[in-house]
């Protein structure tokens, strides 16, 4: 197969895989939702004011047989989203992105990892949810993130 098809053929699959992963929701007070191999779970994200951080909790499941590599988050109540990870007891650092390993789970629900919300463009209070979609190499999953504060 020459290598221009070849090329066409696996951008045709991945587009394809990413339609029909798009669609469906994940919600925080719900049981995890299945989005083909990847279950996100515990969706949820801290009150804060117009112009501040909320911190995005949540738990990828990754049932599949690949590596599944977060990019991002993007949601309509950011203008900014990164992942963080605390590296010493008083340094933080942002990474690109995080990969999930096949049959694993990353667990962005502890004060060593999590996704910044920056710069809101509204604040967010508790009780609302927020919608949300994390960025993936090979699709999107939407998901919608109930605001509370870390003690419920």
């Amino acid at each position: 197969m020459p290598a221009e098809t070849r090329r066409r053929f696996i951008s045709m699959i991945l587009a394809l895989s990413a339609a029909f992963g798009a669609g469906r929701f994940a919600k925080a007070d719900q049981p995890p939702d299945h989005h083909g191999q990847v279950i996100v779970e515990n969706v949820w994200a801290t009150p804060a004011r117009e112009g501040e951080q909320s911190i995005l909790h949540l738990r990828i499941i990754n049932e599949g047989r690949d590596h599944a590599h977060l990019l991002g988050v993007e949601t309509p109540v950011a203008k900014d989203a990164r992942i963080v990870g605390r590296i010493s007891d008083h340094k933080t650092t942002a990474f690109e992105s995080m990969s999930v390993r096949a049959d694993s789970d990353l667990d962005l629900t502890s004060d060593h990892m999590w996704i910044e919300l920056g710069r809101l463009t509204r604040a967010v209070k508790p009780g609302e949810s927020i919608p949300l979609e994390l960025v993936f190499v090979r699709g999107r999953v939407r998901a919608e993130a109930h605001v509370h504060t870390a003690d419920g």
